[in-house]
C-alpha cells in the first residue's frame, strides 16, 4: 500500500495529509513494529488490524467540492471498513476544506 501511496503522489495525486499524533497514537493502541509506522506516516496511510488481519488505506484531498477516492489494501481475514480510522480522515478533510476556504493551498481564486 505504501508503494502505492507513493506512486500516486509521484504522479501529483493530492494525498490526504494526516496528522502525525495519529501515528503516535496507532503506536500505543496498536504497538505495530517501527518499521510498520515509519513508511506509512511518511505517505498517510492509516493503519487498522483485528484477530483476522489488518486493513491499510490512504485517501486523496477532496477534489472540487465533494470527491476523494480512498485506496485500501486488506491483508489476510480482515473484513471491516477501518472504522476507528474514520474520524480520522473526516477531520483531516475538514482541515483541508477550512484552509481552502481561508485562502490556504488549494482555496479558490479571489477576485
Amino acid at each position: 500500500m505504501v508503494a502505492v501511496a507513493r506512486a500516486a503522489r509521484a504522479a501529483g495525486a493530492p494525498l490526504l495529509a494526516i496528522p502525525v499524533n495519529y501515528y503516535d497514537d496507532l503506536d500505543a493502541r496498536l504497538t505495530p513494529p517501527p518499521e510498520l509506522l515509519a513508511a506509512p506516516r511518511e505517505h498517510g496511510v492509516l493503519y487498522n488490524r483485528d484477530a483476522d488481519g489488518a486493513f491499510l488505506p490512504f485517501y486523496t484531498a477532496v477534489l472540487g467540492s465533494r470527491v476523494f477516492f480512498e485506496v485500501v489494501q486488506r491483508i489476510d481475514g480482515y473484513n471491516g471498513y477501518g472504522e476507528s480510522n474514520a474520524p480520522v480522515r473526516m477531520a483531516a478533510h475538514r482541515r483541508q476544506r477550512m484552509s481552502r476556504t481561508a485562502g490556504g493551498p488549494g482555496a479558490p481564486a479571489r477576485e
